[in-house]
């Protein structure tokens, strides 16, 4: 982890050595990140479920109490953030079922507008949805526990994977597979959709592992 955003680092230092009077346009500051359980067998999974909405994380407390919704993105972004990720799980061989039917995966997508963000945010957030939700419930990092990432500027979506099958309600759940899409969120409608888009398929192909 530590030497992946060393790279990152790097590139940026590279990149603005690149550019002397610095990026002409705002999307040429995304990046994307993904991670992933190196001892997962993304191969074996068959199905997976999506929620219909895109939580919004904020600096609001989030109530535990069962029933409690979170703040959620503009319908217009959710809308493309979702599809997007239905669209490349489909590409990749992957079924999708309502959550009620056992998936093999879960996919959460979030989003918010922060200068700064831990991976580990509170799992109460999706108390509103995820199956089996329960008192203990949360998730932490199997191989690869990440550090916080410091300095995310506005506009930052992130996808996380989890595998719901052996989970009580007292468990932490693995995260098998992550991503951030940094950057995002600037701009006029379309061209955010367009960047969202471009970053969720980018997100999907630097993880070749996933595809059955």
């Amino acid at each position: 982890m530590k030497k992946q955003l060393a790279f990152w680092a790097f590139l940026g230092l590279f990149a603005s050595a690149c550019v002397p009077d610095g990026p002409e346009y705002v999307d040429e500051l995304d990046i994307v990140y993904t991670n992933h359980n190196p001892d997962f067998e993304f191969k074996a999974q068959e199905t997976y479920s999506l929620p219909d909405k895109v939580i919004k994380i904020t600096t609001e407390l989030v109530e535990g109490e069962p029933g409690y919704e979170p703040e959620f993105v503009d319908p217009v972004y959710s809308a493309t953030i979702i599809n997007s990720i239905r669209s490349n799980m489909n590409a990749l061989g992957y079924r999708e079922v309502d959550k009620s039917a056992n998936p093999d995966l879960i996919l959460l997508p979030s989003a918010l507008q922060t200068d700064q963000i831990f991976f580990f945010y509170d799992w109460w957030y999706w108390n509103w949805w995820y199956p089996g939700w329960g008192p203990g419930w949360g998730w932490y990092y199997p191989g690869y526990y990440p550090p916080q990432v410091s300095r995310i500027r506005t506009g930052s979506v992130f996808i996380q994977m989890v595998q719901p099958e052996g989970q009580s309600a007292a468990d932490k759940i693995p995260v098998q597979w992550s991503s951030v899409i940094n950057g995002l969120l600037e701009g006029s409608k379309d061209q955010v959709a367009t960047r969202i888009t471009r970053g969720i398929d980018s997100a999907f192909s630097q993880s070749p592992y996933l595809e059955k």
